[in-house]
């Protein structure tokens, strides 16, 4: 067992996405605090939508588990049937497990990265003229993947099957934990999580909120953080929560995990 030292961590996923990452730094003598900064309400897609998606499309690109989650909740069982023998294409691991888990087939993956950049550059996106490429994402996402596949001469459409919005919690117990210098540590996962975050709590409590130390998953995050005028952002390898978790350790203890 690694010793936090019962250091509080703020852990800013979706409620329905933490528990993992709750787990490992409860088992591990931490004090994870949870609170979701990002809340995702699936969208219902219209019938053609998801029937032009399992007939025309050459490649669909899932780009996160909630991506994968929304639309396939939407699919019975014959059209799951259809998604099955489909070109499937997710940004990261988390997002092919979730694939996976569900008995579909991932064709491709970034062995490096876990960003649309790093999708871009697998050899199959080279040379896609006129094919027809669907992007499953949520609504209001990246544009770097669709701009790019167009000027690669595909023809590109998107499927928004979730919107992110802020969730409606109470904010006090951090607002104090925040003010006393009473929480160790925050963890972040996306760009829109930090902004809200810092949305959430007063503005009087931002220069406190500011010096506490902060674990990202991505350069782009740590650049919006830095933008945020956070003082102290560490990167974690991955985006994955034992990733996300050795990189705690190392602030609290000065240390990596076995």
């Amino acid at each position: 067992m690694i010793d936090l030292k019962k250091a509080r961590v703020l852990v800013t996923r979706p409620a329905h996405q933490a528990e993992n990452l709750c787990n490992l730094i409860e088992v591990n003598n931490g004090v994870p605090i949870r609170f979701p900064t990002l809340e995702i309400l699936p969208k219902i897609l219209k019938i053609d939508k998801i029937d032009y998606s399992l007939t025309h499309a050459d490649w669909l690109i899932f780009t996160s588990t909630n991506a994968v989650c929304c639309y396939c909740s939407q699919l019975d069982d014959a059209k799951m049937l259809k998604l099955k023998i489909k070109s499937c294409l997710a940004i990261g691991q988390a997002t092919e497990k979730a694939l996976k888990t569900i008995g579909l087939n991932v064709d491709l993956m970034p062995e490096h990265g876990y960003n649309s950049e790093a999708l871009l550059e697998l050899e199959v996106l080279q040379n896609v003229s006129q094919k027809n490429i669907v992007i499953i994402r949520g609504e209001n996402g990246r544009e770097t993947l669709s701009a790019v596949l167009t000027q690669r001469g595909a023809n590109v459409s998107y499927q928004n099957v979730y919107q992110r919005e802020i969730p409606k919690i109470d904010c006090s117990e951090v607002s104090r934990l925040i003010r006393q210098k009473h929480l160790d540590l925050i963890t972040v996962t996306s760009g829109e999580a930090i902004q809200n975050l810092v949305t959430m709590l007063p503005n009087s409590e931002h220069n406190f909120l500011r010096k506490i130390p902060l674990v990202v998953v991505s350069e782009r995050i740590k650049t919006i953080a830095k933008d945020l005028g956070f003082e102290h952002i560490a990167l974690a390898q991955t985006p994955s929560d034992d990733a996300i978790f050795n990189t705690i350790t190392t602030i609290i203890n000065g240390e990596e995990s076995g």
